[in-house]
Order: structure tokens, then C-alpha cells, then sequence
């Protein structure tokens, strides 16, 4: 088992996850809520998968729910770039939190490969 909040990734998702949560709050007059709560289940859903894979009893079980938060960056990124193109957030806040995700998930591969013991993967 792992202590998941000393890890830098958890640390960075916790951080876009609050951030994107202004972001909802501050667009309430205009809010998309269906937009909106995609991006915010996406934005959530990555810090919450560390933290339950990292109480696994096994690397291999960590393993799988970092892959699912690995997936869940790429749907935000994904999620985001629309939310930009729709109007629904700026395009410069959308660009960085698209980065930041982004980042977190080559964080998330990089983490992923040392908790295997490999010692390099590509981005999915």
C-alpha cells in the first residue's frame, strides 16, 4: 500500500479537480450542468482512482486503477478542449487545465510503469 497523498500526481489532481470546481461555480449563470458534471465526474474520478488503487494489497491492483485514472486525464483533456470550442469555459483556463491534464497523465504512465517495475511506457 502506498501513501497516496505524499504523491505528487494525487497532490496536482486534487489541485485541478478544486480549481475546475471554481471554474463550475463561477460559471453558474451560464452553467451547462450536463457539461459541466462530465468534467467535474472526469476531474474527480483521477484523484479518487490513486487513492483506492493505492489501498490495494497488490501492484497489480494499484496498477489497474492508475490505468483508469489514466483515462479519466484523457477524457478531461478531451472534455475540455470541447467545453473551449463551445464557449463554455475561456480558452486560455481551458488550455491550461487541458495541459495540466495532460501532464497528469504522463505522471500517471510514468507511476504506473515504476509500480510494475518497468522501466519505461509510452503515453497512451
Amino acid at each position: 500500500m502506498h501513501q497516496y497523498e505524499q504523491l505528487t500526481v494525487w497532490q496536482r489532481s486534487m489541485a485541478l479537480a478544486a480549481a475546475l470546481q471554481g471554474e463550475a461555480r463561477a460559471a453558474r449563470h451560464y452553467i451547462d450542468r450536463t457539461a459541466w458534471s462530465q468534467i467535474m465526474r472526469a476531474a474527480s474520478s483521477v484523484p479518487a482512482n490513486i487513492a483506492e488503487g493505492a489501498m490495494r494489497s497488490s501492484p497489480r491492483d494499484f496498477a489497474n486503477f492508475l490505468s483508469i485514472a489514466i483515462g479519466s486525464a484523457a477524457e478531461l483533456h478531451a472534455l475540455l478542449q470541447i467545453a473551449a470550442d463551445s464557449g463554455l469555459i475561456a480558452v486560455d483556463r481551458a488550455s491550461n487545465a487541458s495541459h495540466e491534464a495532460k501532464e497528469l497523465r504522463q505522471l500517471l504512465v510514468s507511476l504506473r510503469g515504476r509500480i510494475l517495475g518497468r522501466k519505461r511506457q509510452h503515453s497512451p
